[in-house]
């Protein structure tokens, strides 16, 4: 690990200099920043850069925000009595604050917080409840509806930044008697986040049954405050860094509970990158005269968590993603906890000589941000193939235009791998089956216990060596799906193995429920993103074999597939209708439950025998190219190569492809229908 350099030079080489285009006038010192306009970030060819690359002849004058003066664009309407009754219901809600802490009190045990920096959220909590503790318990509604006026106002005012700020007075400057409402929402989210990642079992909701009834009520119940939140701040036209924070925790809650494939999740994404780019965040966030060390670094946060999300969406959906690498500046927030990101002075000093000439720490310690570094990297490189596999074939070329394109991204996994830190190179079976509670070398206080520590670590290598492995697998499903397009041959004989070890990974994690008893999110997202698509890919190719009899027991040994795509099944069972992607998961559940079905039925064998023998290899279009269904390109009408004999597929996406396959009469010899329709493919 490359050598530890001074703090200052950290502080120099983590802050370039802030672009032109950043401030009307180039000199933030003096005006206010553009983050803190309705307008928002305006760049090189906006209708104000002439005048902003010429200051002196052409200088800008930029006046602040006022909600009340047409002037300066402020035309917001009165808050409505029926608006102020609403703050007032949500308001409300607040009194079980001392509950709510117990739920964060959870998540802060194991690691940092979600975005938002874990002591900046003790001090919205703390400054709220010493402010408005008794007016919340009392909950009079005539204080509640004044207390909602307050709010509204302080919403409507633009936050007020400077470089020398601390972040204690930052986040001072948003709660108490400074309360605003995506600072209420971000907290309601956040614990409606917590709280539908915990297992039903769990005894957090002993003590609140009586109140709530059930897991699932509770968190549906934050999730509709949380929105409101959302609307109040959506008519108070609010742009700032507190609210990118509400938004992405609202939007991770909405599709934990709504699921991933809902529209409103697709279009909270949508949202919340208008508002990154808006904010001018894919740009750069350098320390500045407005911006101190810790926001600048929380941005750069919030940047790669949203880039990063944006591409896992753009993966599981099959659709283009909202930002792309060549329209932003790729930094990465420096390797420090959210504890060592409230420091000032010698003290943080000290904490940013550990870093190396990478912004990595030299300690050995892990944070959430780690992992995010981790994440965001390998999610530029997931772009890349996401425009092999989404494009046109007019933007990705020919054949041989296409094998380079995927030769220069497998040289890019490969100089990113060995870039990694010790730490990624772990196996993740190694951090799950670690007995005793001893922790393989490498992994060293990241929770606040051992048990805390071993279990963040585990989830977070799992999730994140899946999403590698799925990395490979949407590059060799893009290069077969254009292979098939251009000249017919759809080999996947390397896209088995791969679709073995992203299974096998999902069912290690599957194995361990108890054990990340406060992920049950995550192991869902494993099941749905990453499990679906690789059982998808084995459980066809195993029709396809016993279609043709011929076996290849070496890439793909018959008994232990089939066991393992059984426990996978039983997985998927797991997925109650309560969870978001319950839909997903029992459609994907029935499909691969009747290809078994299919595949040890007694009288499977006879009915082969007038069954079309099957050339070539598996179409892999017939599962989500992206990682979910909905994939990325149309099915293809046979599996096997150009000329033999076909099997029938139906055209269109992942969903339509699930459906025939629950609905496919398997027991009709030589010839397989869709029930209903006309077409009806027998033998060739």
């Amino acid at each position: 690990m490359a050598t530890p350099i001074s703090a200052e030079d950290k502080r120099t080489s983590s802050s370039a200099a802030q672009s032109v285009y950043a401030s009307p006038t180039g000199e933030s010192a003096s005006v206010m920043s553009f983050r803190d306009s309705k307008t928002g970030f305006l760049g090189p060819t906006s209708y104000n850069a002439v005048f902003t690359e010429n200051p002196g002849s052409l200088s800008v004058i930029t006046e602040p925000y006022d909600a009340s003066d047409p002037e300066t664009g402020g035309r917001l309407p009165p808050v409505s009595a029926e608006k102020i009754q609403q703050g007032a219901e949500v308001l409300s809600m607040l009194r079980d604050i001392p509950i709510y802490q117990r739920f964060t009190q959870r998540w802060f045990d194991l690691c940092d917080g979600i975005v938002v920096l874990q002591p900046v959220y003790r001090i919205w909590i703390d400054e709220l409840w010493s402010d408005f503790g008794r007016l919340l318990q009392e909950g009079k509604p005539d204080q509640l509806r004044s207390l909602s006026e307050l709010v509204w106002r302080n919403t409507r005012k633009p936050m007020k930044v400077h470089g020398q700020m601390t972040a204690r007075e930052w986040a001072r400057a948003a709660s108490g008697r400074n309360l605003r409402w995506e600072l209420v929402g971000t907290i309601l989210s956040m614990v409606g986040l917590i709280a539908v990642n915990l297992s039903n079992w769990d005894s957090i909701f002993d003590s609140i049954r009586e109140k709530f009834i059930d897991r699932a009520t509770f968190a549906e119940r934050m999730r509709k405050a949380s929105e409101f939140c959302l609307c109040f701040c959506y008519e108070s036209e609010v742009l700032n860094d507190i609210y990118a924070c509400f938004m992405y925790e609202d939007l991770v809650l909405v599709e934990c509970i709504k699921g991933d494939a809902h529209y409103a999740a697709w279009q909270r994404t949508g949202e919340l990158c208008d508002a990154i780019v808006a904010m001018g965040l894919h740009q750069g966030n350098p320390v500045d005269a407005q911006t101190p060390f810790f926001l600048a670094e929380l941005r750069r946060k919030i940047f790669i968590s949203v880039y990063g999300h944006d591409k896992v969406v753009a993966t599981f959906l099959g659709r283009p993603p909202r930002l792309s690498h060549r329209y932003c500046k790729m930094e990465s927030p420096l390797d420090l906890s959210d504890d060592q990101l409230f420091l000032e002075g010698p003290e943080l000093d000290a904490c940013l000589s550990t870093l190396d000439a990478n912004g990595w720490n030299t300690t050995g310690n892990l944070h959430r941000t780690t992992w995010l570094r981790v994440w965001f990297q390998h999610c530029r490189i997931r772009e890349d193939i996401l425009e092999i596999a989404l494009g046109s074939n007019n933007s990705t070329g020919s054949d041989e235009d296409i094998a380079l394109q995927a030769q220069q991204v497998r040289l890019k996994l490969e100089r990113l791998h060995d870039s990694y830190p010790s730490f990624m190179r772990i196996p993740p079976e190694e951090i799950i089956n670690a007995s005793g509670g001893t922790t393989p070398s490498g992994y060293q206080n990241f929770g606040r216990s051992e048990k805390a520590m071993r279990q963040i670590n585990a989830i977070f290598t799992l999730c994140i060596h899946a999403g590698i492995v799925h990395t490979e697998f949407l590059l060799q499903r893009a290069l077969i799906n254009r292979k098939r397009g251009l000249d017919g041959d759809c080999s996947t004989k390397e896209l088995i193995p791969t679709s073995r070890r992203m299974l096998g990974l999902v069912l290690l994690a599957q194995s361990k429920r108890d054990f990340f008893r406060d992920f049950q999110g995550d192991l869902v997202y494993l099941l749905t993103v990453e499990g679906l698509p690789a059982a998808g890919v084995l459980a066809i190719e195993l029709l396809k074999q016993e279609q043709s009899r011929i076996y290849t027991p070496d890439i793909l040994p018959r008994s232990e597939t089939i066991q393992d795509l059984s426990v996978f099944i039983s997985s998927l069972a797991t997925v109650g209708p309560g969870e978001g992607n319950f839909f997903i998961c029992n459609q994907g559940r029935r499909a691969l439950k009747r290809v078994l079905d299919q595949i040890l039925s007694p009288n499977h064998h006879h009915q082969n025998a007038s069954a079309p023998m099957l050339a070539g290899s598996l179409d892999p279009a017939v599962m989500g190219g992206a990682g979910g269904f909905g994939g990325e390109q149309d099915m293809g009408a046979a599996i096997g190569g150009a000329g033999s004999g076909g099997l029938y597929f139906p055209t269109g996406n992942d969903a339509d492809f699930l459906s025939w396959l629950e609905n496919v009469e398997w027991d009709k010899p030589g010839a397989w229908s869709v029930p209903g329709g006309s077409q009806e493919i027998g033998t060739q």
